[in-house]
């Protein structure tokens, strides 16, 4: 009898241990992320911080598809661009506010990507890559060619930077510590929509059909639909990536829409670890801050950066953050 009464307690120590544990790394992750957006443009320049928070937002929604459904897209520069593109001519032809210019942005992004899943997701691994770069290309070479909408080789260019009108008072954007305070709330709400969404139950079914298609689709889950949503999803924080960098720079230019974009979101994503929350935020800051310093030194430093990936691929799978974790490992170990 009294066996019986121990073993439930038992069990419940360790799942109360358990949540404690979760709640403790969600609370040391909170606090990093805080840390780091405050002491971020103390330590580079205020508009290289807003440069990585942006790419840390697109790097988030790539890490929601490639380390949560094991959705591996580099067409992710087609959802920037539309993004871009849909905030500029909003800010261009009828002098939005920012937060409808991002609004567009999202929404732009979103149906771009809900579009491409419907034609893709049935394809897997390397047929479901290169098709994501057809239309990454298609976008890039009808960008380039509708110059009433994108501005051609030029870029989209001729709208201001605009205010942010929240209804009870207005807020202008005309100095960088504005927009780097816009930037900085706007991705810790897209981290706490990826957070929520990962740590749902749509988290769990997401990450079975990263880890075995076949048996999600055996016990009566619909693969499609959940692909689809979390494509839909990561494409719309594209697009608000895309927006914001759009009201940062006061231009779209042709080149966010090309492959090299869809390969920096990709690189930082791995070079951070893809799989862990801040994985992709963390390699958007070094990816960077590596690309604005070393370039000024050396014009071909993306050979650099290629055989620092190709060390990470080969040794450190998970990434930054599985290097940082084999640290404390080893320090705690001694």
């Amino acid at each position: 009898m009294s066996e019986e009464k121990v073993q439930p307690m038992g069990d419940g120590t360790q799942e109360e241990s358990g949540r404690d544990g979760s709640r403790l790394y969600v609370v040391l992750g909170t606090l990093a992320v805080l840390a780091g957006v405050v002491l971020l443009p103390q330590i580079i320049s205020m508009s290289l911080a807003i440069d990585i928070v942006i790419l840390a937002i697109a790097a988030t929604a790539f890490n929601l598809m490639l380390g949560y459904t094991g959705l591996l897209s580099f067409g992710q520069s087609a959802f920037f661009a539309i993004g871009g593109f849909a905030a500029g001519n909003v800010l261009l032809h009828l002098g939005a506010s920012a937060v409808p210019a991002i609004l567009t942005g999202a929404l732009g992004g979103a149906i771009g990507s809900a579009l491409v899943g419907l034609l893709t997701l049935r394809l897997r691994n390397v047929y479901f890559i290169l098709m994501t770069l057809a239309f990454a290309q298609l976008v890039y070479f009808v960008s380039l060619s509708w110059r009433e909408v994108t501005g051609g080789s030029s870029g989209l260019r001729g709208f201001n930077r605009p205010d942010l009108d929240l209804g009870v008072m207005t807020i202008p954007l005309d100095s960088t510590i504005a927009v780097y305070v816009l930037v900085v709330v706007i991705f810790l709400l897209c981290l706490g929509i990826f957070y929520r969404l990962v740590t749902s139950p749509v988290g769990l079914v997401l990450r079975g059909i990263r880890d075995n298609q076949e048996r999600v689709e055996a016990i009566g889950y619909s693969v499609g639909h959940y692909k689809l949503l979390c494509f839909s999803v990561a494409g719309a924080m594209t697009g608000v990536a895309g927006a914001l960098y759009a009201i940062q720079w006061q231009i779209v230019p042709i080149s966010i829409a090309s492959m090299n974009q869809s390969a920096a979101i990709v690189f930082m994503s791995i070079l951070g670890g893809v799989g862990h929350p801040l994985g992709p935020v963390l390699g958007a800051v070094i990816y960077t801050w590596l690309a604005d310093v070393i370039s000024i030194y050396w014009a071909r430093w993306p050979i650099l950066f290629g055989l620092f990936i190709i060390v990470i691929v080969l040794f450190l799978r998970g990434g930054m953050t599985e290097g940082i974790r084999r640290l404390f490992s080893l320090v705690r170990g001694r």
